[in-house]
């Protein structure tokens, strides 16, 4: 009888910690009664818990998963290394203008600032309406501002389209991370959040491979032309074959007997809501959470510091260091910075999610987001990775040490990235949208102030003095993961859970 009890008690206290996760009171409320819980392959509650509706996303077969999150990860690839194949071009459109290397810069810290901002006006409408017609109406706008660009005829046209571009690129980055919540559950949403933080992190590593032969051969106009043909092909796939992934858990009674092609149709709303200018604020109302607010400061620095900073000066340095073209421009970036991330990434997502597994193992299926943290340690390898490419620049050392710069930073990119995107979407799943939008923000408006003073302060105070202050200030924000670790439980139990979206 004692043992009985027992069990019956380590169930419930399972069954709270859903509850905690998940907001499955909302059932619990409806039906009068607690639903049943439903359990891994290892015998731990799923988090989120599934509907037993079949066109809940989390029930979907697991291939059909696979290719919906290929396709996701394929368009954020593609946006990413369309912007990355402008900088490898920045010496040849400052020629044709006649500006500045520094001012050519601008057409990427253009296309970032619009494209972190967008977002914000955006997410109320995709927690609505649905993800599928965001991807694809922004993707259109892509594809019309590249046409633009590469047709622009003057500097200040060019900045204007590259702004158009950012604003239809940046629905993949702003609701990447929620679509990959919609579709999978806590225990392994790590290793699906590091491909997406692969195609996100990596696109701008290969861009500058392809825009430098571009450039090279077919004219730096034709950077923009290609990426107009990419965004259609990846269009046309999305427009026949990308499912809604947004799923209300009140009312199915709208999709009960649904075709292929209805699924594929624009049905309106998806929740039934009505939108207000409250909604508008719900992306800042998350900033009020310490369990957000950290792991984006720490992000910003790392994706900055660790990669766009990288992309921003190569031109300018490997060209009076070493006198290279635009396609050896493109390879110096593109291979270390891939190569690094690709070591990071096989040290983290999957592994992450062993970590958080293990624990609620140990802990009545409780799956405690600050589990993954632990492997925070990889982040190190950022500041580490910057300060020996500075040094080799101030030394002029052969480009090889460079290129090993480059890959021990990409190491810390590509774990910091997939670990902020994974633990911050863990503590707030239901508002995932604003969550992925705030990163997205952070991200964005940091990388879009780099343009502007990393190349002057290198030259000005010498690249090692420079990269030895970014690798400092990557640093300090890094020790916040520390304290996440250490007592960010507590916070997030003492600043309680968000009003918002507890029906999803």
């Amino acid at each position: 009888m004692a043992a009985e009890t027992l069990g019956q008690e380590k169930s419930l206290r399972v069954l709270a910690h859903v509850e905690d996760n998940d907001g499955m009171e909302i059932e619990i409320e409806k039906h009068g009664q607690r639903p049943e819980l439903k359990l891994d392959e290892h015998g731990l509650p799923l988090v989120p818990q599934p509907t037993d509706h079949k066109a809940d996303p989390l029930n979907w077969p697991k291939w059909y998963k696979y290719y919906v999150l290929f396709l996701l990860c394929l368009l954020a690839f593609c946006v990413q290394f369309g912007a990355g194949m402008v900088p490898a071009a920045f010496g040849v459109i400052a020629k044709d203008f006649g500006v500045t290397h520094q001012q050519a810069s601008y057409l990427t810290t253009s296309y970032t600032l619009f494209g972190g901002i967008t977002p914000l006006l955006l997410t109320p409408y995709v927690n609505m309406y649905g993800r599928r017609p965001a991807y694809l109406i922004f993707t259109l706008i892509a594809i019309g501002a590249n046409v633009g660009s590469g047709y622009a005829s003057t500097y200040a046209r060019e900045i204007v389209s590259r702004c158009f571009v950012g604003i239809g690129a940046s629905v993949a980055l702003a609701i990447g991370g929620a679509t990959i919540c919609d579709m999978f559950f806590q225990g392994e949403r790590g290793k699906y959040m590091g491909f997406y933080a692969l195609a996100v992190t990596n696109g701008p590593h290969f861009g500058p491979i392809a825009g430098g032969y571009i450039a090279l051969n077919l004219g730096w106009r034709w950077i923009f032309f290609i990426n107009a043909i990419i965004f259609g092909v990846v269009l046309a796939i999305f427009l026949v074959s990308f499912p809604e992934t947004l799923f209300s858990r009140t009312d199915f009674s709208k999709l009960e007997n649904q075709t292929y092609w209805h699924k594929m149709a624009f049905r309106g709303k998806v929740l039934d809501r009505k939108l207000s200018l409250s909604d508008f604020s719900a992306n800042f109302k998350m900033l009020q959470y310490v369990a957000i607010t950290i792991p984006c400061i720490y992000y910003m620095t790392t994706n900055t510091y660790g990669s766009i900073v990288f992309v921003l000066t190569a031109s300018s340095i490997t060209e009076r260091l070493y006198d290279f073209n635009t396609a050896q421009n493109g390879l110096l970036l593109g291979i270390p910075l891939t190569l690094g991330c690709l070591i990071g990434e096989s040290c983290t997502g999957w592994i992450s999610d062993q970590l958080i597994n293990r624990y609620a193992r140990r802990h009545d299926g409780y799956r405690k987001p600050e589990a993954r943290l632990y492997l925070c340690f990889l982040g190190l390898f950022l500041p580490a990775g910057l300060i020996i490419h500075g040094l080799c620049v101030n030394n002029e050392t052969p480009w090889i040490g460079l290129a090993v710069g480059m890959t021990v930073a990409s190491i810390g990119v590509q774990a910091g990235t997939t670990l902020t995107y994974a633990y911050c979407t863990d503590c707030y799943k239901p508002q995932a949208a604003e969550v992925s939008t705030i990163i997205n923000l952070f991200r964005q408006i940091f990388a879009f102030t780099i343009g502007f003073y990393a190349l002057p302060f290198g030259e000005g105070v010498s690249f090692g003095a420079a990269w030895g202050t970014f690798a400092s200030i990557n640093f300090i924000t890094w020790l916040g993961l520390l304290l996440l670790i250490w007592k960010g439980e507590k916070i997030r139990k003492a600043q309680g859970e968000p009003n918002l979206h507890k029906d999803l």
